[in-house]
């Protein structure tokens, strides 16, 4: 971390000043690592067991000493037995205990950190943030000027909702943003935006099972997140029900079931816990999943922007021979 680097990120995160970003986004993108790890059974035996094992060998050795009096070479013998009591002692101790660690990480530095960094000492230093970055904590409310919007944009990450409100998202292309399911009013069109997480897809199922107008997920996709040794990783534990079916649970969400048919990989990267923040994602392509999103919403709430979209201007019927004009 230094001044000259946070520099560079601020002036890619923002695109050479264009966008806005929050102090969140510009945490994610100037970790310094991301350290992460799956869970691991508990291994090894537990300490009793060679403590047992160990008094057991000692008195016997004590035992066998005292039957070894006056035998010729007995003290030769008893060395013997002992150096095998010390092998047995060795194997039944085993390797040490070692509990068991749920699958888990973290970001580098903490964001309490690099809060502290660029919200005090920095503005100590210049008199201010970077340009071009803004405090979500401290910004007014995100749903100002938006309540006759045609699309719902729903984020349940403030960070997230700020950056769009701080760049004119909801002006620009007329959709009024929600924290949660409770802020939404009629039946607009709601384009989710959330983590690549089971929660987050789970909210998506919920909305469109109690909702009639269409529900766009434009949620970060698992598979750009799995495997990708360059994208942020954490971890949280999953909600009790999607875990697979007991003989007296409840069956999974049909949601996961179809995710488990189509990309099973994805669908265990799920329940396994593990969480892509879409807060962590380049603010330029957040930008444009979002115009692609709410563009996807009005498409689906008007059957003729569907039958447009569909027809194209490249895919216009022509005539079977030219006309008098030459045209066709």
């Amino acid at each position: 971390m230094n001044d000259t680097r946070i520099r560079r990120v601020v002036a890619r995160a923002t695109d050479g000043g264009r966008l806005q970003v929050t102090v969140t986004q510009l945490w994610y993108l100037a970790r310094t690592g991301n350290p992460t790890w799956e869970a691991s059974a508990a291994s090894g035996r537990a300490p009793w067991v060679g403590r047992t094992v160990g008094a057991v060998l000692v008195a016997w050795l004590v035992v066998f000493a005292v039957l070894l009096r006056g035998v010729r070479h007995g003290s030769y013998l008893w060395w013997a037995v002992a150096g095998l009591a010390g092998l047995l002692y060795l194997v039944a101790k085993g390797r040490p205990r070692r509990a068991a660690h749920p699958a888990g990480g973290y970001v580098v530095p903490p964001l309490s950190s690099f809060r502290t960094m660029i919200c005090q000492r920095w503005v100590q230093v210049y008199g201010g943030l970077p340009p071009g970055v803004v405090d979500e904590e401290s910004y007014g409310d995100t749903r100002d000027g938006a309540g006759g919007a045609s699309v719902a944009l729903l984020c349940p990450d403030r960070a997230v909702r700020v950056f769009l409100a701080a760049n004119g998202i909801p002006r620009r292309l007329d959709v009024a943003l929600a924290a949660g399911p409770t802020e939404l009013s009629g039946e607009k069109p709601v384009v989710v935006l959330h983590d690549a997480s089971a929660r987050g897809f789970e909210l998506v199922a919920g909305l469109r099972a109690d909702r009639r107008g269409p529900v766009v997920d434009a949620g970060l996709p698992v598979r750009a997140v799995r495997g990708n040794r360059k994208a942020v990783r954490l971890h949280e534990v999953p909600p009790a029900h999607l875990a697979p079916a007991l003989p007296d649970a409840p069956e999974r969400p049909e949601w996961l079931d179809r995710m488990a048919a189509g990309a099973p990989e994805d669908a265990e990267w799920l329940l396994r816990g593990w969480v892509g923040p879409v807060t962590a994602v380049p603010p330029v392509l957040l930008e444009s999943a979002v115009v692609d999103a709410v563009e996807r919403a009005r498409r689906a709430a008007d059957p003729e922007r569907q039958e447009a979209a569909a027809v194209g201007f490249m895919s216009w019927p022509t005539s079977a021979r030219p006309t008098a004009e030459g045209g066709n």
